[in-house]
C-alpha cells in the first residue's frame, strides 16, 4: 500500500534495531517503487524486514526488503519511518 512520506525525520540504523516484531512503518526505497509504502517489521535471522501483509501470512522473506541494510552509506536514499501503534479502544 502507497503512503505519504511523513514530515518527522526517518529512524537510523540503530532505531530500525529496536523495532519490535509487527511494528508497522514507512519505507521510500533509494531504487522508487512508487513512493513510499507502508510495511509490517518482521524478524529474520536476526535481521528486521519490512514485509506486506500478504508476504507475511504467505511466509515470504524477501531479502531485498531488509532494513538495516539498505539504511545509511549503502543506500542514502532509503528512509524508514516508524507509524504509531493504533490505539485501543
Amino acid at each position: 500500500m502507497t503512503a505519504p512520506e511523513p514530515s518527522y525525520p526517518p529512524l537510523s540504523t540503530r532505531e530500525i534495531r529496536t523495532l519490535p516484531e509487527g511494528a508497522r512503518v514507512i519505507v521510500t526505497w533509494s531504487e522508487g517503487n512508487d513512493g513510499p509504502h507502508e510495511y509490517g517489521v518482521h524478524w529474520s535471522r536476526g535481521e528486521p524486514y519490512a514485509q506486506t501483509d500478504e508476504e507475511h501470512y504467505a511466509g515470504r522473506v524477501d531479502l531485498e526488503k531488509w532494513l538495516t541494510y539498505y539504511v545509511g552509506p549503502r543506500r542514502p536514499f532509503t528512509r524508514v519511518w516508524a507509524l504509531a501503534a493504533p490505539r485501543a479502544e
